[in-house]
């Protein structure tokens, strides 16, 4: 099984996406295994998600907001929340 080939523009998007969901999470208290448990994925899937290694998923986006308590935008396209 090949990986999917990402261009570097995706790559730069998965990148920070996933430090934005870091930095919502850690600023909310959340450690990433407790965080992972409860929206119910593994701790190395919401580590690759984080570091930009896998994309982050509409449905675990939607359970990841819901436990912030902000809006899919704010994790997805934070300039566009503020503005």
């Amino acid at each position: 099984m090949n990986p999917k080939i990402i261009s570097p523009e995706q790559l730069a998007e998965r990148q920070r996406v996933g430090a934005t969901l870091r930095t919502i999470r850690t600023t909310r208290g959340w450690k990433l295994g407790d965080f992972a448990t409860e929206i119910d994925i593994s701790y190395a899937y919401l580590s690759n998600i984080e570091a930009g290694r896998k994309p982050l998923p509409d449905h675990i986006l939607a359970r990841a907001a819901r436990l912030l308590d902000v809006e899919q935008i704010a994790i997805k396209h934070p300039a566009q929340a503020v503005a």
